[in-house]
Parts: structure tokens; sequence; C-alpha cells
């Protein structure tokens, strides 16, 4: 029979484990249904500073918190400890730096992303305190592995909560456009294997064998070679100017990276509240990032026509893409400075090269 001391660390554990699931649901349904935010504290804190420095301290608690509950002696007092310590500071922490930087001051890109990572993390958490024994039979039965799943996931939270300290906006924002842009350069590749003429082709001359006689000659080679040779179907002709002005869309990719987004006025760990961008920079900003995820939606539009076969629809589709695009362009023509650059220039010469393919 266990000490009486062992028996009361263990209850308190229990209640401690209770209390701290509480806390974290209390922390989800916040983040699933957030108030309406509050005007600007004077004085606070950076919250990418906080939000750096929480996760780093939850980082090096949850390391800990992961060996107690792998290595013996099984020490319940020593758990409750650092389970407090983290209901006590870190969450606290991370909910206070998404509170504040609402999205019209450090751009919705980034709070979302905010939001997302500080609710893995719990979820994370959630996990970590599952795997806890809470009474000495259940300590013989702890495997460790599902401590050290939840364990690697909460770090590779933390390590990203880190990172956006320290990269900040425009990294995070070039990194959600490279993702876009390697979305587009796939669907590209995929048209340039996809040839419509040879599907057509190979299902003409299944129809033009006879059954009967195997050396029949196709109804096909009737035809003038030199008319087979050259002629494109309808959709054949529809893919090559698709594939033309996807090509073009491709080139914008790395000149708004390099002229718009990485110029812009970087919100990270050091960034004073004075120093912030105004509210019309940060709207354009979250635009601008929504504006390649659109190319790339509409992409998979006019490619999903083209497999269909649906002339009209790809026409409909292209004209609304090649729209979305000077649209785009014609939001950042101008540099944050609010002066031309060498963006400005490029646009007209890439928006009238846009306009030719358009046309055919």
């Amino acid at each position: 029979m266990a000490p009486y001391k062992e028996v009361d660390a263990f209850l308190t554990l229990q209640n401690t484990i209770t209390n701290f699931k509480t806390l974290l649901h209390r922390f989800q349904t916040a983040l699933q249904f957030p108030t309406p935010a509050h005007s600007p504290i004077e004085d606070s804190p950076n919250p990418l500073a906080l939000l750096s420095d929480a996760s780093q301290i939850l980082k090096a608690q949850t390391t800990k918190l992961s060996l107690l509950i792998l290595n013996k002696p099984f020490t319940p007092s020593a758990i409750t400890f650092i389970i407090n310590s983290l209901s006590n500071s870190c969450l606290p922490a991370l909910m206070s730096a998404l509170e504040l930087s609402p999205a019209d001051k450090y751009t919705m890109l980034m709070h979302q992303y905010m939001q997302s990572s500080i609710s893995r993390t719990m979820v994370a958490l959630l996990s970590v305190l599952g795997s806890i024994p809470q009474d000495e039979r259940r300590i013989e039965k702890t495997t460790g592995r599902d401590t050290l799943a939840s364990t690697g996931v909460l770090w590779a939270e933390c390590d990203k909560m880190v990172a956006l300290g320290s990269g900040g906006l425009t990294k995070l924002a070039a990194e959600r456009v490279e993702e876009y842009h390697g979305l587009l350069k796939d669907a590209i590749a995929e048209l340039e294997e996809w040839d419509p003429d040879e599907e057509s082709e190979s299902d003409t001359e299944s129809l033009t064998f006879s059954k009967g006689n195997a050396s029949a000659q196709p109804i096909v080679t009737s035809l003038e070679p030199s008319l087979q040779a050259h002629s494109l179907s309808p959709i054949a002709a529809f893919r090559k100017r698709t594939l033309a002005m996807l090509r073009i869309i491709r080139v914008l990719y790395p000149a708004l990276l390099k002229r718009r987004i990485l110029t812009f006025p970087n919100i990270n760990s050091t960034s004073t509240a004075e120093s912030l961008p105004t509210f019309s920079h940060i709207l354009s900003m979250d635009t601008l990032v929504n504006r390649t995820k659109q190319f790339t939606e509409e992409t998979d539009e006019v490619a999903g026509a083209l497999y269909a076969g649906d002339e009209e629809e790809v026409e409909d589709r292209l004209g609304v893409l090649a729209e979305m695009l000077n649209t785009c362009v014609e939001e950042v023509r101008i540099g944050w400075s609010g002066k031309e650059d060498e963006f400005t220039a490029w646009a007209e010469k890439w928006s009238a090269r846009l306009e030719e393919v358009r046309r055919g």
C-alpha cells in the first residue's frame, strides 16, 4: 500500500491535471469564438516578443515534463509543479500575445497564423496530459510513445512561433506566396504533360479498326498527312493559350515577392508600436497574399474545364483570371513609399504581354 504522502501527491496531481484541462478547454473556446478586439493598452509589450519568449519557456518546460513522465522514479509532485507553471505563465502569455496582435494592426495573415499555432499547441498539450499516469497502477503501463509524439508536435509549434518572432510578417508572407507559386508551377507541369489531341487520336483508333480484321487500316489514314500534323483541336488550342498565360503568371510571383512582399515594412519581435505600418498598408498586404492564392484557385478551375473539354468555360475562366491579375497588379503598382519604382515600369510591360496572350 502506498504511503499517505504519495497518495496525497497523486491526488494533487489529478486535481492539477483536471484544472489544467479546464483552462485549456476555456482557451480553446476563446480561440474558436474570439471576442471583439479591445482598445490597445498603453505600454503593452511587443506581442511577437511575448509569443517568442512564452514559446521558448513552454518548449523547455514540456521537455522537462516529458522526461518526468518517461523516467523513473515517477515523481507526481514535480509534474504538478511544472503543470502549475504552465497554467500560470506560458499559456496566459500566448493568449495575451494573440490578443495584442489584432488583424487590423498585424494583418489577418499573421493573426490567423498565431491563432492556428496556439490552437495546435493546446491540442498537443492535452495529449501530453493524457499520457501522464495518475496513479501507481498506470506507471508501469506507460510506453512513452504517445508522450513523445505529442511532445514532438508541441516542439514544432513552439519553433514556428519563435521563428515568427524573428522572421516577422515579411518572411511569413513570402513563405505563403512561395507555397502558392509552387502550386501554380505544379499545375503548369501537369498541363504540359497532358495532350488532349493524343487522347483523341487514341479514342479514334480504337473505333476505326475492324473487329474481324486486325490488319484493317484506320479511317484517319485517309486524311492528308500535313493536316494531321499541323491542325489542333479546339481544346488543344485552348490548352496552348492557357499554358502561355500561366507561364506569364509564373513570372509575376518572383516580382511580387522581391518588390512588394519583401519590401513591406516588417513587423517582428523588435518592432515598436510607433513603427507599425498604416492600416491601409496592412489591408493591402493581406489583399496581395490572398490574390496570389486566388490565382492558383482559378488556375485549378481553368485546368478542370480544360480536362472536361468545356471550351466556353475555359474562355470564361481565362477572362476572370486575367481580370484578377490586372486588378492585383494595379493595386500594388505604386511602392509602399507611395512612389513609382522598378516594379511600376515592369508591371506595365507585363500587363501588356498578358493582354496579348489573352487575345491569342
